[in-house]
Formats: C-alpha cells, sequence, structure tokens
C-alpha cells in the first residue's frame, strides 16, 4: 500500500483534473488537505442532486452525470466510505483513473483546519473513511464498515414513511436480548473489524434492557463504535443511560420537531453526564418504504440493486445478516418468502466459523441483486423527498405471505 508522500506525488503529477467524489464532511476534509499540500481541485461530484450547486472550500459541486461533459478524463480521489460502490461507478462511467482517499487523510491533523460540523463527528467521519479504505484496499480482509442490529420493533411514532417499516407492526414486540447478543458474537467471530454497530429499533430505548447489547458491545474487541438511533421521545434511566458514558458509545438524535417534546429533555440529560452525542433534523425521507411486488426481471433487479443507496447498509435481525434494513424488516413481518439467498444465517449450527465466513463473503461481495428487492422500490440518491415523519393512526396494511 502506497504511503501518503508517494500518493501526493502521483495527484501532483497528474496531467488530468483532480476531482473529488463525495461531498460529504470527508469530501470537505479531502478539499481542506489538498489545499493545504497545494494540490488544486477543479471539482467535487457527487450522487446527491441536491447538493449540486454548492460549494465546499470553494469548490463547486456538480452531479456525477455531468461528469463525462465536464471532464473526459480525471484522476478521481474517493472521499466517501462506500468505496466498492463508487469504484463500480467509476468503471462503469469510464474513469480507470482513481485514488482512495483514505491513505491521504490518516496523518491529517484535522485540528489544523475549522469545519462547520462538532470536531468529534468530522474525526469520526474520517476516520470510518480511513478503515473503509483500508479495508476495501486489503482483498484478504471482510470489514463490515456499519451494521445495524435491531432490538426492538416498538417505536413511540408511527411514521407514514419509515424505511424501516415500523409502520406495519400490529403488535410490536421487544428482541431477545441474550439472542441478539449471541448473533453479535457469532459474527464478531467470522469477520476482521466492524467499523460501528448501530443500535436501532423501532426506538431503542423503549427495550428497558437495551444496556445488554451497549455493554456486550463496548467491550467487543472487534468493533470501534457503538452508535443509538434515537428519536428523543424517551427519556433514558438507569442502566440505559449508564451504558450511554462509554467512550465508545455515541448517540445520534434525531429531532422531529413538536412531534417527540422530549427531545431538549433528552439532550439536557446527555450534556449533564458527559454522554456524547449528536443532534440532527429528520431529513431526506424518500418513498422507499411501500410492500409492493413489482415482478422486475433479473435485469430489472440488477438496475434496482445498483443504484441502491441502501444496499450495504448491514442489518443484523433474528440471528440473520441481512444487506439492507428494509429486506430485514419484512423478513421480519412476514411480507416476503423466506428467501434463503437474500440473507446469511449466523447462528447456523450446521455450519462452522470458516463456512459461514466464506457464506458472508460471496454474500457482500458476489450478489448481483437480493430476491426480495422486488418487493422495495428502491432507495435512490436521486429521489424526490418527502415530508419527514408523517404520523399515521394504525398500522398499515400489507399482505403476509408467511408466518414465523
Amino acid at each position: 500500500m502506497a504511503d501518503s508522500a508517494q500518493l501526493f506525488d502521483r495527484i501532483l503529477n497528474s496531467q488530468e483534473p483532480i476531482v473529488i467524489f463525495g461531498a460529504g464532511i470527508v469530501g470537505d476534509a479531502l478539499a481542506k488537505l489538498c489545499a493545504v499540500a497545494g494540490v488544486k481541485v477543479a471539482s467535487i461530484c457527487d450522487n446527491n442532486i441536491n447538493k449540486v450547486g454548492k460549494k465546499i472550500a470553494d469548490i463547486e459541486i456538480i452531479h456525477v452525470t455531468s461528469m463525462k461533459s465536464a471532464y473526459p478524463k480525471a484522476l478521481l480521489l474517493i472521499s466517501t466510505a462506500d468505496i466498492m460502490d463508487v469504484v463500480a461507478q467509476l468503471k462503469g462511467l469510464g474513469y480507470e483513473n482513481w485514488l482512495a482517499a483514505g491513505p491521504l487523510l490518516r496523518s491529517f491533523d484535522l485540528n489544523s483546519v475549522e469545519f462547520d460540523a462538532p470536531f468529534e463527528f468530522v474525526d469520526f467521519a474520517v476516520s470510518t473513511c480511513v478503515m473503509c479504505h483500508d479495508g476495501y484496499l486489503d482483498p484478504d480482509k471482510i470489514f463490515l464498515r456499519s451494521v445495524d442490529v435491531i432490538i426492538t420493533e416498538r417505536c413511540s411514532l408511527r411514521c407514514q414513511d419509515c424505511s424501516n417499516l415500523m409502520q406495519y407492526y400490529e403488535t410490536p414486540k421487544d428482541c431477545d436480548i441474550n439472542e441478539v447478543n449471541l448473533a453479535i458474537e457469532g459474527l464478531c467471530e467470522v469477520v476482521d473489524d466492524i467499523n460501528e454497530f448501530r443500535i436501532i429499533g423501532g426506538e431503542p430505548f423503549l427495550n428497558k434492557n437495551m444496556w445488554q447489547v451497549c455493554n456486550a458491545l463496548a467491550k467487543q474487541p472487534k468493533v470501534r463504535k457503538v452508535i443509538i438511533y434515537t428519536n428523543g421521545a424517551i427519556v433514558p434511566k438507569g442502566e440505559n443511560l449508564a451504558c450511554l458514558k462509554d467512550d465508545k458509545i455515541l448517540v445520534l438524535v434525531t429531532d422531529y420537531g413538536p412531534l417527540t417534546r422530549k427531545t431538549a429533555t433528552v439532550i439536557e440529560i446527555f450534556k449533564a453526564n458527559g454522554i456524547a452525542h449528536y443532534v440532527q433534523p429528520a431529513q431526506n425521507w424518500t418513498q422507499c418504504s411501500n410492500l409492493v411486488k413489482h415482478n422486475r426481471t433479473v435485469k430489472e433487479q440488477t438496475a434496482v440493486f445498483t443504484r441502491c443507496c441502501a444496499k450495504n447498509l448491514f442489518t443484523l435481525s433474528a440471528g440473520k445478516f441481512f444487506r439492507c434494513p428494509f429486506i430485514a424488516n419484512a423478513d421480519r413481518l412476514g411480507a416476503t418468502p423466506d428467501i434463503k439467498s437474500d440473507y446469511v444465517q449466523i447462528l447456523d449450527i450446521d455450519c462452522d466459523s470458516k463456512e459461514i465466513r466464506k457464506r458472508l463473503r460471496n454474500y457482500l461481495y458476489s450478489v448481483p441483486y437480493l430476491e426480495a428487492c422486488d418487493y422495495c422500490n428502491g432507495r435512490f440518491l436521486d429521489d424526490p423527498t418527502v415530508t419527514p415523519g408523517i404520523q399515521v393512526k394504525k398500522p398499515l396494511p400489507y399482505k403476509l405471505l408467511r408466518q414465523e
């Protein structure tokens, strides 16, 4: 693996325009690093149409579809964590000249420049990108950027367009924590590193035993960070509050405004207890939660899967490892057939860890699409957004295809 000095030599000697791929926090850090190193960046490109025309470090953002006309040839510096998808996308566009920004950013002193976002969040985003790129550049490792673990189907809200399908559960229940922790142990046994484990629901604080999962993950050496996603409607107490003080824990609070009136109280409690947290508004929701069979062809399924921005939102549910939370919850609901090729059974008593690792590697790197994708609209970065948090009075109907 080339060091940062060698990589910067290649960049500085490039005869092609330098374009950063990824207009997020890491893209901002990379743009600032390039400025410090004397590298002139021609543009920043991104898949998110909502970012087009804006600027990062005085560099204009363009949409990826404009790349070929603006820069027929370019050296692309990838600043997104999902590097595998980006490399495939660039190859499809005819670009072979790219560099992973992770090795460049590894030794960058983020304190030397200013960011709009809190430093802790910037540091986490950049280090995540570095680890993801390291994992991609080492083909012998199984590195997971992020894994959601479902600990409850219960939620304090019933959002019409919830991408995790909470609006369909008629009798939501908490997950058995012992089974959850066994699945976590099983997954960690067959992978090399997991950058972050995200504890989700529903609303995770509704499960009074959430702290047991939190503590287990905090002690797991292969897990770098534990993120808890909450809507801020439930005030954590007792063990569910005490476990959040671990240095490995970060709580992400989605602010739904008047829908969750206790959010301000929750944030004050986090501040008073020195709990690392970050607040963000509910935003960028799309209509990706309809449970409808589309009867797509294989070609159409492959196209949907390729474009989907959620296909690497890995989710651990009932001992099964899924590519995305939609399929995980559709499986829990019985809204899809039991498609065994759509998941990896982590707690398969008939297989040893080597066989499960082999299955997981194939599932991660060789699957062209998932059969259950046919029940999903797809989730694309250029989809029109909808108003977040619209509430429904009762669970939405869907076709039950099986019962556990």
